[in-house]
């Protein structure tokens, strides 16, 4: 059956009744609204749509998408009410407020905005507007962007006065100049605040764009004039010791900051890119104090296996992943949980990420010739009992590492492979024979990271019929049932959960992240099977009679939990 919005969007020629057929059968296939499907599959530009959804319920269309809306009007609503329920003020004359909506058959927006102007003693003025309006007039609300503004303005008069003469300066005096130094240290702190990972500095056509990777998903934070980017990354690089007048090619460095007494350690990267340069800035922990498994999220018989690695240390050990989903981390909480006085530790990493006292943390530095394979000959000949190597990329140093293995030593190190099936045929791509693998090669690792929900502003959630399906019958297969029973009542629907943003996680829903994995273990019927003819399916057979969980379903049960949402899980298990 049709909708209003889809039956309007034909009689106005937007949308053929063949393309209106399709949505709704696919619509239909997907347990989805077809206004939202409509919405996603971007079949009619988003002004459209929201205009023709605003006429179907009286409501104006307001363009935001390159309106500054200033910050005492956005104020007037606080900004988690703005982001919870998808509204925005963009203007304000004495006692009448007009509030844009990005959702105008939200009836729980409406009637909490109505409520809150009879309150206020407002004049209320609803409009429609797009999704990436109301993000446009959102990211005006932090007060870093008025300190910002301010640094803006003053530089830009700074710049008004050298154009009329009255004062010259070349770019080495721009660049230390108070606003583009304001700038740059403002940028740094909002992000170190924010919870940021990494600072990503990109050039446009008219515009720099500066974002944010927070809890593994990036976000534009604020967008400056594309004239300020060259003195900002003339400044960064100032901060990072690099070569000024290089941008042909990529630099490397390290900025040191402190940030409200805390000594913050970034690693900086430039990029030549289309005629200029982009800038990326890792933010490095600083804790001294390994985080446990248990903190990471490892449960279940994935860190009994893990336990029993660290409480028997031998052979090689390796975790498998894609960039970011927390395998040095994992390295070095079991690093961390074998330091003791008498064990000689000796890491391999590029960069040091995490310091840990007691333990000999080696630099990676190719431009001298200390890679990982020729830092791991002479580690060899350090006397250590365990060696992290940060990952094996090449032949040389996998057959080292697995060498070092049957001589004795306790080897860990990362690889990237897509799951824990694929590392071996990731080995034997390097040239390792697989009996050398049978031999020396302990346990298989591999994780991603999920977001975790909010526990502040979590809430019950319905979940669409096939996705429950899909979801049962991976909880059917569960090797241990044992571990969902409490979150699961016997004939009863399964239960997830959703949070819909509040002060508390900045109204993204989420806060923090946490592993999800599966291990494999090198039995002694995988030894035989890697001496001789095997598949992959072979070594999936033996990991289903290991008993452990696969990474979807560990994903799953955290989910049962109320730690995550089922759509973080879809996002990462179907990457």
């Amino acid at each position: 059956m049709q909708s209003k919005l889809i039956k309007a969007l034909i009689t106005k020629g937007l949308l053929k009744e063949e393309e209106a057929k399709h949505v709704l059968a696919e619509a239909t296939r997907h347990s989805v609204d077809p206004d939202e499907y409509l919405r996603d599959k971007n079949l009619i530009s988003e002004k459209e749509l929201v205009k023709v959804q605003g006429e179907l319920y009286g409501l104006p269309f307001v363009d935001l998408e390159r309106t500054e809306v200033p910050y005492d009007i956005l104020i007037v609503i606080p900004q988690t009410v703005a982001e919870n329920y998808q509204l925005v003020v963009f203007e304000k004359k004495g006692n009448d407020v007009s509030v844009a909506l990005v959702h105008p058959n939200d009836y729980r927006a409406i009637e909490a905005i109505n409520f809150w102007a009879k309150e206020e003693g407002f004049t209320l003025h609803l409009h429609v507007t797009t999704q990436l309006g109301f993000q446009n007039a959102v990211k005006n609300y932090s007060p870093f962007r008025k300190e910002i503004g301010e640094a803006i303005e003053s530089l830009e008069a700074q710049r008004l006065e050298e154009s009329r003469g009255e004062r010259k300066g070349k770019l080495i005096e721009i660049i230390r100049k108070a606003p583009v130094a304001r700038i740059v240290s403002l940028i740094i702190s909002e992000a170190v605040n924010a919870g940021a990972s990494d600072i990503h500095m990109e050039p446009g056509v008219r515009e720099t764009r500066i974002r944010y990777r927070i809890d593994g998903i990036l976000h534009v934070y604020l967008t400056l004039p594309f004239h300020l980017h060259s003195s900002l990354i003339a400044r960064i690089k100032v901060l990072a010791n690099l070569k000024m007048d290089e941008t042909r090619i990529p630099q490397d460095g390290r900025i040191k900051v402190t940030i409200d007494g805390r000594d913050i350690n970034l690693r900086v990267s430039t990029l030549p890119v289309s005629g200029n340069e982009k800038v990326v800035m890792r933010i490095l922990p600083t804790e001294t104090k390994t985080i446990t498994l248990e903190q990471l999220g490892f449960i279940g018989k994935t860190l009994d296996i893990l336990k029993g690695i660290i409480a028997r240390p031998t052979g090689v050990v390796l975790v498998s992943g894609p960039t970011g989903s927390g395998k040095s981390t994992t390295l070095s909480s079991i690093v961390g949980a074998l330091n003791k006085e008498t064990v000689n530790i000796i890491t391999l990493e590029d960069p040091v990420e995490y310091y840990i006292p007691g333990i000999n943390q080696v630099q990676i530095n190719p431009d001298v010739g200390l890679t990982f394979a020729s830092g791991l000959r002479a580690v060899l000949r350090q006397d250590p009992n365990v060696v992290m190597v940060g990952e094996i990329r090449d032949n040389e140093t996998a057959e080292l590492a697995i060498h070092a293995a049957l001589t004795g030593h306790f080897m860990l190190s990362t690889i990237h492979a897509k799951d824990v099936m694929g590392v071996i045929p990731r080995l034997t791509d390097m040239h390792v024979e697989p009996f050398l693998i049978s031999a020396a090669v302990n346990t298989l690792i591999s994780q991603r990271l999920v977001r975790l929900l909010c526990q502040k502003c979590k809430k019950t959630v319905t979940i669409p019929q096939g996705l429950e399906k899909e979801v049962s019958q991976e909880l059917d297969h569960l090797p241990d049932p044992t571990v969902i029973e409490k979150f699961v009542a016997a004939g009863k629907k399964l239960v997830f959960y959703r949070s819909e943003g509040c002060d508390n996680c900045g109204g993204t829903g989420y806060k923090g992240r946490s592993v999800v994995a599966e291990a494999f273990q090198m039995t002694e019927s995988v030894q035989n099977a890697l001496t001789g003819k095997y598949s992959i399916d072979d070594l999936a057979k033996e990991m289903k009679k290991q008993g452990n969980m696969t990474l979807k379903q560990d994903a799953i049960v955290k989910a049962l939990q109320g730690l995550t949402s089922l759509e973080e899980v879809l996002r990462v298990t179907r990457e």
